[in-house]
């Protein structure tokens, strides 16, 4: 049997370690977190930014997670609509 609860802390483990300064758990029950990517910045001097909210279904890993664009800066909608598809690619 699976212990997703272990699973599942064992990787925001390797998540934090991964995005020390990016990462934030907003909630353990549900477990929720926050990933913060940023781009370089582009030849005007804006950069882009997201914070991605994931949100661990009880079965996670063996079902996805659900995510969302929390937070964005300088990302136009078909820009936001790209990365939702993206995520969802990676799950299927």
């Amino acid at each position: 049997m699976t212990d997703y609860v272990e699973e599942q802390r064992n990787e925001l483990e390797a998540i934090e370690s991964i995005y020390p300064d990016s990462f934030t758990v907003l909630s353990e029950d549900p477990t929720s977190f926050t990933i913060t990517v940023m781009s370089d910045a582009a030849e005007n001097g804006d950069t882009v930014e997201a914070t991605l909210k994931f949100t661990y279904v009880a079965k996670y890993p063996d079902e996805p997670p659900l995510w969302e664009i929390y937070s964005q800066e300088n990302l136009e909608d078909g820009d936001m609509e790209d990365i939702l598809t993206l995520l969802n690619q990676q799950v299927c």
